[in-house]
């Protein structure tokens, strides 16, 4: 708030003062500069200055700066207008009482008091526009931080319901490729349920963050991708080929994951002779990152969604983008040569990554 009466202040003396130059270059101009044209542009700059705060007193008063702009027009014209007069009276009470080398204003016809009241109440209805304006745009610009303030906090509450979704979503497909395991190897079974808690851990860690390390998410990748070998033997193996200096980049928790186990679930599983995922991903140097799952089989949209299908996948990591990214990242699939492929084109941050306040497990 002292901000703002500071600005005022700057704003009310700059501008009267701005004012008073003006007419005073203007006499200069016509060689009209004397010591009674000082004294009468003083007395002007302290009668603008005191009555303006005096009629925005008034304005705050009568809450004029909460009517809409039509109801308000119609006040700030009769405003201007009683303080043109009265600035027109009290600079003619000044003028007659103590410049007594001038003729009178207060003295019949009363046409110099009436000559003033016009050019006084112009100037006054400027300064109202000008201060209007002023507190609209201010207004507005208070009313778009307000709503994107409130766009930001919404989209973090959504993002946090989608990362909640991710959980039991990768808990539910990695229970069921250790289900599979109990009866056959029950050993084996043992060490995919250690090998699972690590994941489980990791996944929820990652959970509370906004952004994580490549590396991070491809560690996680790796233990599923072994988890699920074990069940699906030799009708599974996998490539993952990404740079080094990719290692450090930035993306959402849980995103290639996310395709990965959707790979599994909806291609994979679907081959009677198995097949491959391929994760790659590169900088394209346009300060964007593509990151492509790829995986045997066909895509067909067409396609009846499963029974156990919950629908997660693809659409929470579209919208998980979108909030984060807007029109600057997106998620297509596409079929290329016997394979289906997931692509995904975002920006390329390094060391983004965010966490929550008590992120210790």
């Amino acid at each position: 708030m002292s901000d703002e009466k500071t600005i005022y202040w700057l704003t009310q003396v700059g501008g009267w003062f701005g004012f008073i130059l003006l007419i005073l270059f203007q006499n200069f101009s016509e060689g009209n500069v004397d010591i009674g044209i000082i004294k009468v542009l003083v007395v002007n700059f302290l009668l603008g200055i005191g009555l303006s705060h005096f009629m925005r007193h008034i304005i705050v008063q009568f809450g004029m700066l909460q009517m809409k702009v039509l109801r308000v027009m119609r006040r700030v014209v009769v405003l201007s207008f009683i303080f043109g007069i009265l600035a027109s009276f009290i600079y003619a009470l000044i003028s007659d009482l103590f410049f007594l080398d001038v003729e009178q204003i207060l003295a019949p016809p009363y046409t110099l008091i009436l000559q003033l009241i016009f050019p006084f109440t112009i100037i006054f209805l400027f300064w109202n526009i000008l201060y209007f304006a002023s507190i609209y745009l201010k207004n507005y610009e208070r009313e778009e931080v307000k709503n994107l303030r409130l766009t930001a906090s919404m989209n973090e509450v959504e993002l946090n319901n989608l990362r909640a979704q991710l959980n039991p979503h990768f808990m539910f497909n990695a229970l069921n490729s250790i289900r599979a395991l109990v009866d056959e190897n029950p050993i084996q079974a043992k060490k995919s349920i250690t090998q699972m808690s690590n994941i489980l851990r990791n996944s929820l860690v990652s959970g509370r963050k906004k952004f994580v390390e490549m590396s991070e998410e491809l560690r996680m990748v790796q233990d599923y991708l072994s988890l699920e070998k074990i069940r699906f033997e030799e009708r599974l193996s996998f490539e993952i080929e990404i740079p080094e200096e990719l290692y450090k980049a930035s993306i959402p928790p849980l995103l290639v994951q996310t395709l990965v186990e959707n790979a599994v679930k909806h291609g994979i599983s679907d081959l009677p002779e198995g097949g491959k995922i391929w994760i790659h991903a590169k900088n394209v140097g346009d300060g964007n990152l593509i990151i492509m799952v790829c995986n045997s089989g066909k895509y067909d949209p067409l396609k009846p969604r499963r029974k156990d299908s919950h629908g997660i996948g693809l659409t929470n990591s579209r919208r998980r983008l979108n909030l984060l990214f807007g029109d600057k990242a997106n998620l297509e699939i596409f079929n290329e040569d016997d394979r289906v492929i997931c692509k995904i084109t975002m920006p390329l941050l390094i060391n983004q990554f965010t966490t929550h306040e008590n992120d210790n497990y």
